[in-house]
């Protein structure tokens, strides 16, 4: 049995042992990440899974590698992102701006939220035709959808957080007779960016979503066509490997959305 000594036992901190919870949880996801990797490469290659459906991720991998030089890779890679994060950006600079709206002003929050929630449910590819014979066959109508589609989570979830902030934080900034601008970013802002910041990311994830979605149908450029032509043409190792690229990307941005959260609350506070 392990004892712990009494040196040890000061040592021990609330910080430390939340770094150890999550490096455990950092290994444990890993481990579960490889083991599900293992896992597909048997099945695939025993013939588990069909290869018309899918291919083992070495496959994958291999044919990552070979389209990454490629330069439509490049052309595609490029619209994408421009479109992904036009998208996200106007749905944040529009969301956050309209959450504050719908918490500041009560009564516009009660009329307009119904509303809201209801844009959030309703295909927005309904509004492409419109959109194409308004703005063109471009980038733009795809632009339009992916960034609504972010806007509303991140209304609403702005409009929530800043409800959400304790009554004696009002109360401490105005005893400090802070300005309208160091209520918002020094204390109403930090102390909702904890609710804030999941629904950016859940912006971030739509607008990937509204993206990646309109390309597949639509588009004759980005990652999105690029995995449904080979859908299409029945190229199955390439369609899996632009899936893989676009996961990757989500994750990395989303990863760098996490490093800004903490960043902004450091700062802020």
């Amino acid at each position: 049995m392990t004892v712990t000594s009494p040196q040890a036992a000061l040592h021990e901190t609330p910080r430390s042992g939340f770094r150890r919870a999550k490096h455990r949880a950092r290994v444990v996801r890993w481990t579960m990440l490889v083991a599900l990797v293992l896992l597909l490469e048997a099945a695939t290659r025993t013939g588990w899974i069909d290869r018309n459906q899918m291919v083992a991720p070495s496959e994958i991998l291999a044919h990552v590698a070979a389209i990454i030089p490629s330069t439509h890779f490049v052309t595609d890679l490029t619209r994408t992102s421009v479109t992904i994060l036009a998208a996200f950006a106007l749905g944040v600079l529009g969301g956050v701006p309209l959450g504050v709206l719908l918490w500041r002003v009560r009564v516009i929050g009660r009329v307009l939220e119904p509303f809201i929630v209801t844009g959030y449910a309703m295909p927005t590819l309904l509004f492409y035709p419109i959109l194409v014979a308004v703005l063109g066959l471009n980038a733009g109508p795809i632009i339009v959808i992916a960034s609504t589609m972010a806007l509303i989570p991140i209304a609403l979830t702005t409009m929530v957080a800043l409800g959400d902030v304790k009554p004696v934080l009002h109360k401490l900034a105005r005893s400090v007779d802070a300005s309208r601008r160091q209520q918002y970013f020094k204390v109403l802002f930090p102390a909702a960016t904890p609710l804030i910041f999941p629904g950016i990311k859940l912006g971030f994830i739509y607008a990937v979503i509204g993206t990646i979605a309109m390309e597949f149908i639509l588009a004759s450029k980005g990652l999105g066509f690029r995995a449904g032509f080979m859908y299409r043409e029945l190229y199955v190792a390439d369609m899996w490997a632009y899936i893989a690229i676009v996961v990757v990307f989500s994750i990395a941005v989303n990863s760098a959305l996490g490093l800004a959260e903490r960043v902004i609350r450091r700062d802020m506070l």
